[in-house]
Formats: C-alpha cells, sequence, structure tokens
C-alpha cells in the first residue's frame, strides 16, 4: 500500500528482476521524474534483489556529486517493492503495482517509486541511491539516477490517480489512489505521520441518471474498502468506500487518527503506549478530503451523501458526522462503540485487545491523552460527552442499530448515548434486539439496516428532530425496542424566514416477522434542525399549531432558549396525519 516508505522487512518481489553479481555495487539508473498536481512522481529500474532500501534525495540546487547529496535539503528512505500495492494485493490475493498518472506511470516489478508533495513552489532537483550490503553506493550519473535539469513545482491540491478496474464479488470497481504527506498545504493538510504514503478507495457507479446520490462507507476493523463497494441499496446511487489501514502494519485508526510521534513505516508491533506526541485526527481529515473529491470529480449531488458504516465503520460514521456535518445528509450505524472509554467489555479477549490498541494509538485513559488542539481524546470518542457539548443546530440524522448481547462493543456503552441523545433534542433513532456483534438479516430490527428512510435527507434542508416520545421502550427492561422512532415526517419541509412548517405521522415500522405501531396515545418533543431561512432568536416567542384536514387540533407558544435553536414539548401527536407549523410572535404576549 505504500509507495516511498522505508520497511523493516523487504516487500515480496512479484516479478523477475536481475539479481546483482556477488560484490557489484547496486546501481539506480532509468530515473524518470515529472510533477502532476502538486505531486513530483518518481520511478526508477530495481536496482536489484541485494538492495536493503533506496534513498531519495531533494534539493534546491543540482545533485552531482557525493557532496551535493550530504548538502541535500531532504532525504527519504525507501524499501524495495515500493511500486507494489500492497494493500490491494492482499485483498485481490494476485499482485498488484500502483499506476502514476501518465503514459509513464504503469509500473511492475522491474519498478520502484516514490511521490513528494510539493510544499513550496519552484524547482526541485532529485536523485536516487541504492544502499546493499556494504552500504550506500553514492555515485551519481546525471540522466541515469539524478536529474539532469530541475523540475519545476508548483503547491496545488493533489489529485486521485485511477488505478484501474478490478473485480471484486464479481463486479467491476474502479479503483483510486492518492499520496498523502506529513505537512500541511492549502487544502491538503497532513494526513499522516509519513511523508508518502498512498490511500486506496474505490467508487461504485450504479444507474444512468444525471445527477447521483453519494453513500461513503466505512469498513470495519479487520475488513476492508473493496468488501464495501458493491452493496448498493439504490439503483442511482454512486458507492465511496474508503480504506482504513495505516502505513507498514496496515493498522487501522478506528477513522479518528492517531499520535503524531508514531512511525507506521515499519512492519511490526506498535510501542505498547503511543509516545505522548498529541495526537491529529489524520483519518478524519482524510475523510473529508476524499468525500471532497468526490464532489469535485463526480456527477453527484453534494446535499445527498449518506455516511454509513458497521462495527468500527459504524462508529467511524457517528463520530464523522459530527465534524462533517455541513457535508452530510444523513448517518447510519450499525452495533458501533460509541464509547471508547466503556467499561462493559474489557473483560472480553476482542477488548482486551482493542483497548491496547487503542493505548497504542493514543495513549492510555488514565495518561488523559489530548490532541494537538488540547481536547482530551478520550472525550473527542464519546458520544454522549459530544452531543452535550457540541453545536447540534446544523447535524444530520442519526440511525443506529445495537445489540443487547454485543460483547464486543458492549451494550451497556450506549444507555449513556440515549440518555444524552433525548437530553439534548439530537433527533437521533435508536434500535435494539437480541443481536450480538452481528449485522445480518436474521435479527428482528434488521429490516431497518436499510437506509431508505435516510435517502429523503439533503443537507441544505431542514428536518424535524423528535427526542422524549412517549412510546419509547426502556433498555435496561426490554430486550427489544426503538427509541424516537414512532414519529416520522412527510413532505412538504416549508422553511421561510417567518413560517417553517412540516408534516407530522405516526410511523409503522417494518420488523423482520411483523410491523411496529403504535394505537395509543402519543407524544413528542420537536426540534426543527439545520434550518435555512427561517430564524430562531434566544428569548423570542413563537406560536405553533397542529393542525389537520383543516381544522386546527392544538396551538401554544414557546420562548426560545438559544439562538437557532427551538423545541416544543409534548406534542401530542395525533392518529392521523397532521401538519406542524411555527411562526415568531408579532406583538406582546396574551398573559400566560
Amino acid at each position: 500500500m505504500l509507495c516511498g516508505l522505508l520497511l523493516a522487512l523487504p516487500a515480496p518481489v512479484l516479478g523477475q528482476v536481475v539479481p546483482l553479481s556477488r560484490g557489484a555495487p547496486p546501481r539506480v539508473r532509468g530515473l524518470i521524474v515529472y510533477h502532476y498536481s502538486g505531486q513530483t512522481f518518481l520511478r526508477w529500474e530495481s536496482a536489484g534483489t541485494h538492495v536493503r532500501r533506496y534513498i531519495v534525495y531533494r534539493s534546491r540546487r543540482p545533485l552531482r556529486t557525493a557532496l551535493a547529496l550530504r548538502q541535500a535539503e531532504q532525504r527519504y528512505d525507501i524499501a524495495p517493492g515500493s511500486a507494489v500495492n500492497r494493500r490491494l494485493s492482499d485483498v485481490l490475493r494476485l499482485p498488484v503495482f500502483y499506476r502514476l498518472p501518465g503514459p509513464r506511470g504503469v509500473l511492475d516489478a522491474g519498478r520502484e517509486c516514490f511521490v513528494a508533495t510539493t510544499t513550496e513552489s519552484g524547482r526541485w532537483y532529485y536523485a536516487v541511491t541504492a544502499v546493499g550490503p556494504d552500504g550506500e553506493f553514492r555515485q551519481i550519473r546525471p540522466g541515469k539516477n539524478a536529474v539532469q535539469s530541475g523540475v519545476r513545482e508548483q503547491v496545488a491540491v493533489p489529485a486521485a490517480i485511477f488505478q484501474g478496474r478490478h473485480t471484486y464479488d464479481g463486479r467491476g470497481i474502479d479503483v483510486f489512489a492518492h499520496w498523502t504527506t506529513n505537512r500541511d498545504i492549502p487544502g491538503y493538510p497532513a494526513m499522516g505521520t509519513l511523508p508518502s504514503q498512498a490511500y486506496n478507495f474505490a467508487v461504485q457507479k450504479n444507474g444512468k441518471a444525471d445527477i447521483h446520490p453519494l453513500t461513503v462507507r466505512l469498513h470495519g476493523r479487520g475488513d476492508h474498502f473493496l468488501n464495501h463497494a458493491n452493496r448498493n441499496d439504490n439503483p442511482q446511487e454512486y458507492i465511496l468506500a474508503l480504506d482504513d489501514a495505516i502505513g507498514a502494519t496496515d493498522t487501522p485508526s478506528f477513522w479518528f487518527g492517531y499520535d503524531r510521534g508514531l512511525d507506521f513505516s515499519r512492519r511490526g508491533r506498535l510501542p505498547e503506549s503511543a509516545p505522548g506526541s498529541g495526537v491529529v485526527d489524520y483519518t478524519l481529515r482524510r475523510l473529508r478530503w476524499s468525500i471532497e473529491w468526490a464532489v469535485r470529480k463526480l456527477p453527484i449531488d453534494s446535499t445527498r451523501i449518506i455516511l454509513m458504516g458497521a462495527s468500527m465503520g459504524g462508529s467511524g460514521a457517528a463520530f464523522s458526522a459530527l465534524h462533517l456535518g455541513d457535508r452530510i445528509a444523513a448517518v447510519r450505524a450499525l452495533i458501533p462503540r460509541l464509547d471508547y472509554t466503556a467499561a462493559d467489555t474489557l473483560e472480553t479477549p476482542h477488548g482486551r485487545s482493542a483497548l491496547r490498541l487503542f493505548r497504542s494509538l493514543w495513549g492510555g485513559v488514565e495518561q488523559q491523552p489530548r490532541t494537538i488542539d488540547g481536547d482530551r481524546v478520550y472525550d473527542r470518542l464519546d458520544y454522549a460527552a459530544r452531543l452535550a457539548s457540541e453545536d447540534l443546530r446544523d447535524t444530520p440524522p442519526l440511525r443506529v442499530i445495537s445489540g443487547r448481547a454485543d460483547s464486543v462493543v458492549g451494550w451497556r456503552q450506549m444507555l449513556d448515548v440515549y440518555r444524552a441523545a433525548d437530553s439534548t433534542a439530537s433527533g437521533g433513532m435508536f434500535f435494539w434486539d437480541t443481536r450480538g456483534h452481528d449485522s445480518g438479516s436474521r435479527h428482528p430490527w434488521s429490516p431497518q439496516q436499510l437506509p431508505v428512510e435516510l435517502a429523503r435527507y439533503r443537507s441544505d434542508r431542514s428536518w424535524p428532530a423528535f427526542s422524549r416520545v412517549s412510546a419509547n421502550a426502556d433498555p435496561l427492561r426490554e430486550d427489544i425496542g426503538q427509541m424516537n422512532a414512532a414519529v416520522t415526517w412527510y413532505e412538504p419541509v416549508i422553511d421561510e424566514p417567518a413560517r417553517w412548517s412540516v408534516g407530522i405521522t405516526r410511523t409503522t415500522l417494518l420488523m423482520r416477522d411483523s410491523v411496529y405501531t403504535v394505537t395509543g396515545p402519543l407524544s413528542a418533543d420537536i426540534t426543527p434542525r439545520r434550518l435555512q431561512r427561517f430564524r430562531i432568536v434566544a428569548g423570542g416567542d413563537y406560536e405553533w399549531t397542529m393542525s389537520a384536514g383543516g381544522s386546527t387540533l392544538a396551538t401554544g407558544t414557546q420562548r426560545a432558549e438559544r439562538d437557532g435553536e427551538l423545541t416544543l414539548r409534548a406534542l401530542v401527536i395525533p392518529p392521523r396525519r397532521a401538519r406542524l407549523e411555527i411562526r415568531p410572535v408579532v406583538g406582546p404576549l396574551p398573559n400566560r
């Protein structure tokens, strides 16, 4: 998966290369260097099987002597086999090589490569040497292992490079790679601790429409991106399937990030505890960049982007939505871990393994590791705490399905989330049943795993968040239940400066063997979210009306406690379709 990184063990040779004769120094030849979209791509011929590593030199001055190499501004150690797309090779179980841009970009087993992201525009010179059993062979031969003239580079947002269409699970999938760096540039923040690291992602195109909804899929721990690129739920949707496997270790970052002092260039185990240099949300940055790339390059409706995943992917979807809410229309999370400090899985083998990995990536809970922004890492990974502390006015709707017998992420960790969702009127919809850590189709709430209900949400349109619904089940007592899903809404949503209105009705929920509906009295708190034109001012009074069939069923007034946020308490939901309308009160209120 890496192009241009030093590994502790050489990558497997996936083709025929010419071995060096004993005692012959390893010579690099055939160096080609060119610049494309903010990155400079290097390729050269393999120097033989005895090479231990390559060294890429980068300098503002010509590199023509060994002395010039010592004075070069930058140098990078590269493992042999750098042309191998190791992650994709492992997934497909066949040798796959990177493709660099342009006609000279096709690589094979006799080639090596490196990608340098430009952080400062200007002219740069490159040279590549090889290190063999007797050390580095530092002879410079312009036109062979060093460029004869400088390469003009320009800072720009790098492009994802098409890697080809690969067949997986019987269907062709377009695979792309983009090379990240450890330094920030405008529009392309550091996305890892390594100067050159390639990440794969897949795009699956469905339907013939002019513009398509996009589903962004995040895989679980131990899984991979191609396994989620074919499962389309909408015949017109495009799928963007991302990968979370860091460096030579293929370690997951849980769709968040890791300590900036960690080195993922070498195979082997990570340190027992992160070095404490500060945690960076590298993967969250990469997730945002990948979505922005899709918006720029694909014929998608940028207001209809759904984020979804299961297990680690479900956790990543839920937490990422709090950060990417301006881009995400709706979120679905299956069997997620929503509290990375929860203690109810510590005694299971999987729980102990996860805790060791958390400690290696971020540091232990008792160490109170922090991000480079000063936030406590485990506060960032506590969903209930995030709901209580963050501005939720523009948050997307979240649908979560959990299992009471889940011994991997635990069940009790969800209880605080349920309470926080209701107390903050976040609009989360929650389902639980008797499943374990399983997202299969044989469980009572399996029909609710389909994201069909989420397809109507838009990132540029308001929606009603339901909370404290009187039909909510008790998660401590009921094996199968739901929260905030017994009420739903229907079009049109009217969002004008002086009026907000939406259709309100009771829900009939499809279960595996039956349907769920509420026939008795029903009430709910309703909070308009993601308002576009309707303005709510702290301290302002607002009149609401519930009507049906031209008749007024109920009316009242409510004072807003915060700008942009108004929650109507305990509204009675009639058994027939009704419409809720909210208007600002003009003039003095009657005596109350």
